[in-house]
């Protein structure tokens, strides 16, 4: 489990929303499979309250929805295949137990918790990705003011809690007075909540309006699509300190299609979840084809060796290859008879997914990187074509922006070079000599001395750049580190260099990680401590544009001016989604996966098909038994090389 930033609990949680609740739709293309569509919504009159009025959004409100300006869409399409099977399970292996269960709050920034999130409480609406159009979720209907700060949504009468009760209005009340609440220690979502939006109002058991405090074009879909609802009843008997807590690990009652399986559930080894009996939309056409394994399970292997080695092994089913090495070398045909003989599929997946940024964070607020000099200088040093051709076998593609291959990146960003006189010369510039006989560079008489936090699985990766760096007199040491600890000190920006790894996003939130706010105070995504006051009027001028193609200038002068200050050293990205080996016991859409989705999208569209689990599980003892194999790779959104 990776580290997210904020963009990842809110800008970037809207992506995990897409790839589990806002599935882009598979539109009919003439392909051959059939495409699932949920035609007229599911009559929401066979749950409601008889005492609520239909004006109040109780029976016979579809009948007057439009005439009250409400939308709906009764057009969406369902990515699920009409040949999934419910049953089975799904697992896989992750890098530690998660510090806790909860998708807000301190130390909740985990791309797994947020995905097991998704899948256990909803949001109001959907999002299709493809179509950019809004779909139901908890509420059927939805409509926004002429002057777009207000927004009303009719919460659908069917929908209910795992535990029977049924959500209303007060739900969304207390999620919002959770979220602002300063008790999560979670600066950046109360920032969010309290600056934007105004307390929700309950204008009846099922009609819930709230108003924005300032104009956004993204308001609506941040509080209708990213924000997950919770059970005021549970909410009403906590705070946000004590939420933080008490939900460390375990989960309150969801609305979601899955729960905790607390009887397989094993804390430090191993969170498994169970696919409800009695989930309120379990029948409705938008979910048809979804939601299908019984059981999935993240099991604990702290190193990527482990992790493989439990894939090979048959003790997890999928695994995503992390190591160009060894899929070039190690997991092939050639050296795995489990997968010549087609039992374990080898595959990649492409899709429009973006593909997020990385590299070594170098943080500002501390010596030596206040300096733009040394900042540049670490850049210059980093040979990644190097690195690429020896350790990667050319599998990836080196970044130059904080929104690689996507509209957003400055077109004329440079291209990243490796210079060792010129870093020699900016690190002269910046004071620092190497007297006759040392071997370190010194500053002020102080040697100049880094510690990169790392862990034995990658640390092969760095060594490349530490031997590039001690040829310039710059020592960097590896200080392996507890992946929840470096998580704490990244976030609470005690470091002065790190890697980062940070998924993309479909829409960009540039305030979140660039906005100079949040360049000092702790537990956000401006790690590097960025600030710029022209950074900062473009931030707001986005958050004001309705208009997309002004949208996308504001970002690309944004991403330019950061990519000036050298900020990142930066890093690379694969050119597909997913690079896997798994066994080969699954079926799936004939996507793989949705238009813009990621691994997330395997818990929701895939299912275990009883025959070829049976044949799999068999060919695990009986190495003489082979199977049809999966293609090698999967292009349905016509991705690859773009």
């Amino acid at each position: 489990m990776k580290p997210i930033n904020k963009l990842t609990l809110f800008s970037l949680l809207f992506m995990f929303l897409l790839t589990l609740w806002g599935f882009s739709s598979c539109s009919s293309d003439g392909s051959g499979e059939k495409k699932l569509n949920t035609g007229a919504q599911p009559d929401a009159a066979a749950g409601a309250d008889p005492s609520v009025s239909a004006q109040e959004g109780g029976k016979g409100f579809d009948e007057i929805a439009e005439s009250l300006g409400f939308k709906t869409n009764s057009a969406y399409k369902s990515p699920g295949s009409p040949n999934a099977k419910k049953g089975g399970s799904f697992s896989m292996a992750i890098e530690e137990y998660p510090a806790t269960f909860c998708d807000v709050g301190e130390n909740a920034n985990i791309q797994t918790v947020s995905l097991i999130n998704g899948m256990i409480f909803e949001p109001l609406l959907g999002f299709d990705a493809e179509t950019l159009d809004y779909y139901p979720g908890l509420a059927t209907h939805w409509k926004i003011s002429e002057d777009k700060k207000t927004y009303w949504f009719r919460i659908d009468p069917n929908a209910k809690w795992s535990d029977g009760t049924p959500v209303t209005s007060a739900d969304i009340i207390a999620t919002y007075k959770l979220l602002v609440d300063e008790g999560l220690k979670d600066p950046f979502t109360n920032s969010l909540y309290t600056e934007t939006y105004e307390e929700p109002k309950a204008e009846s058991k099922y009609l819930v309006s709230i108003t924005c405090k300032k104009e956004n074009w993204r308001s609506f879909l941040y509080f209708a699509v990213s924000t997950k609802i919770y059970p005021a009843s549970y909410l009403s008997k906590t705070n946000g300190a004590g939420y933080i807590t008490k939900y460390q690990y375990d989960f309150m009652p969801g609305s979601g299609p899955y729960e905790l399986n607390k009887e397989k559930t094993k804390q430090g080894e191993r969170l498994t979840l169970k696919r409800r009996n009695n989930y309120w939309a379990a029948d409705y056409a938008r979910n048809a084809g979804q939601f299908n394994f019984d059981n999935i399970t993240f099991e604990v292997a702290r190193t990527d060796e482990l992790r493989r080695d439990k894939l090979l092994a048959g003790e997890v089913d999928w695994y995503i290859v992390p190591r160009a090495q060894w899929w070039a070398e190690e997991l092939t045909e050639a050296k795995q008879p489990d997968i010549a003989r087609g039992a374990i599929a080898r595959q990649k997946i492409y899709n429009r997914n973006p593909k997020g940024t990385s590299g070594f964070a170098l943080n500002t607020n501390r010596a030596p990187f206040d300096d733009i000099n040394v900042r540049e200088a670490m850049s210059l040093l980093f040979n990644f074509d190097e690195l690429n051709s020896k350790l990667f076998f050319n599998e990836y593609v080196r970044i130059n922006s904080y929104y690689y291959g996507t509209p957003y990146a400055a077109p004329n960003n440079p291209k990243p070079e490796y210079n060792p006189t010129k870093a020699l010369e900016l690190l002269k510039k910046a004071g620092y000599v190497k007297k006759p006989g040392d071997k370190w560079l010194t500053k002020n008489g102080k040697p100049f001395t880094l510690e990169l936090m790392s862990d034995k699985s990658i640390e092969r990766i760095f060594v490349p750049y530490q031997q590039s760096l001690a040829n310039a007199g710059i020592d960097l040491k590896f200080n392996n580190v507890d992946p929840n600890e470096r998580f704490k000190k990244v976030q609470g920006k005690d470091f002065s260099i790190a890697y980062q790894s940070y998924t993309g996003l479909f829409f960009p939130n540039p305030e979140s990680s660039m906005h100079s706010k949040f360049a000092k105070v702790p537990n956000n995504t401006n790690i590097t401590g960025l600030a710029d006051k022209r950074i900062d009027e473009l931030c707001d001028l986005y958050d004001k544009s309705y208009d997309t193609k002004e949208r996308i200038k504001y970002v690309q002068e944004i991403d330019a001016l950061a990519c000036e200050k050298k900020h990142w050293v930066w890093g690379w990205v694969a050119p597909s989604t997913l690079r896997l080996l798994y066994w080969n016991k699954f079926g799936m859409p004939e996507s793989g996966l949705t238009y813009a989705g990621d691994f997330g999208d395997v818990f929701a569209l895939w299912w275990e098909e009883p025959e070829k689990a049976k044949q799999a599980e068999t060919a695990k003892k009986d190495k003489g038994i082979k199977m049809d194999k999966a293609p090698a790779e999967i292009d349905f959104w016509k991705a690859k090389g773009k």
